[in-house]
């Protein structure tokens, strides 16, 4: 079953109604004219995403497009983000879910930000945990015992840090986000991103 069909078709045809100028300068997405769709780098892949197909291929870097079992999370993050984001760049300053506009009242209980995997995995580990992160695309920055950022969407940076822990305190995972992820996505794709990109995260591991 192509697992678009179980996205609301809200989100293609809203996509669908916009101009391909439009979204581009927004999302820095490229058109594909000969398929009326839109290239877009997602986690250092590139995808190719068809309104009218209702589908998300994956593109080789021969231009070659795979069809690729990709998760329902997965297609309302990259729809909204093409529907949604605003022509506004990365200011590289990291916050919080805290810090987010009603972020300290959503991100909890069934909300919580999934670290849970990664911790059981990577949380003793944290040379596997920067390994996982640089598998994603990610690079290496200087916070907690080891953290990386990587892009999700070019103008979505994430952050994952990883504190050890030690006999007193478990270890400890937190996920940072630009001081701009609110002009692109509202809290509850926010925390979808998240849990795709931890799923991701825990398929790369390899102590």
């Amino acid at each position: 079953m192509n697992q678009g069909a179980v996205i609301d078709p809200f989100h293609w045809d809203r996509l669908s109604t916009l101009h391909p100028t439009d979204v581009c300068n927004r999302t820095e997405a490229i058109y594909y004219p000969t398929r009326e769709g839109f290239l877009l780098p997602v986690y250092n892949l590139r995808y190719l995403i068809l309104p009218k197909e209702k589908k998300i291929l994956r593109m080789e870097w021969n231009d070659k497009p795979v069809e690729e079992a990709l998760r329902p999370y997965f297609y309302l993050i990259v729809l909204v983000y093409l529907t949604e984001a605003k022509d506004v760049k990365p200011t590289h300053t990291w916050i919080s879910e805290k810090d987010l506009k009603g972020g300290s009242t959503f991100f909890r209980g069934p909300h919580r930000l999934g670290v849970e995997e990664l911790i059981n995995l990577s949380g003793k580990d944290p040379e596997a945990f920067l390994k996982t992160g640089k598998r994603l695309g990610g690079s290496e920055i200087l916070y907690g015992d080891k953290g990386f950022a990587l892009e999700v969407f070019p103008k979505v940076p994430l952050a994952y840090l990883l504190w050890k822990g030690d006999a007193e305190f478990p270890p400890k995972i937190s996920i940072l986000f630009d001081s701009t992820i609110e002009f692109h996505l509202p809290l509850d794709i926010i925390w979808c991103m998240v849990a795709e990109t931890s799923r991701r995260l825990a398929e790369r591991f390899l102590p």
